[in-house]
């Protein structure tokens, strides 16, 4: 398994990621979103007008990418914010989404240290994050769509 940053030539299969994840983790309208982020890292750009440093990477075994994710660091607060991390729906529960999660978290601590992490997501997965230590503070029902729950949650 290898971990490395995101390339524009990554950019067919991160789709096919997400599109493997829709609806159960994803709406079909964040699919926009999605292409929104990966356009600006297509071109070395930040996505987020409120983010200071955006970074992604992908997950890859034997030389297939399996998955995807990054995280922003914000302008205005001491703080970060994991985004669209995904693996093939087909991979789940085989270790991938735990080992690019800890990768990107270490990443966020030697980087940015002393900074708190932020995320949001879906009733779904928000027991994944509580294995990391990550507290729910925030759930709003419906928050990305009709049946998807959205669950804010930090580590401090």
């Amino acid at each position: 398994m290898t971990i490395r940053p995101y390339t524009a030539a990554d950019r067919a299969r991160c789709l096919e990621i997400f599109d493997s994840n829709t609806p159960k983790y994803f709406m079909h309208e964040e699919r926009d979103q999605f292409i929104f982020w990966l356009n600006a890292h297509d071109k070395n750009e930040i996505a987020y007008k409120e983010t200071l440093a955006e970074y992604y990477y992908v997950i890859e075994t034997d030389g297939t990418i399996m998955g995807c994710g990054g995280y922003g660091m914000h302008n205005d607060e001491k703080a970060g914010s994991m985004i669209w991390g995904m693996i093939a729906r087909e991979q789940h529960k085989k270790g991938l989404g735990k080992a690019l999660f800890a990768y990107r978290l270490q990443q966020m601590r030697e980087l940015y240290p002393g900074y708190s992490i932020q995320l949001d997501t879906s009733q779904h997965t928000y027991p994944f994050f509580e294995k990391f230590g990550f507290k729910t503070v925030k759930i709003t029902e419906n928050g990305y769509g009709q049946g998807l729950h959205r669950y804010d949650m930090t580590l401090e």
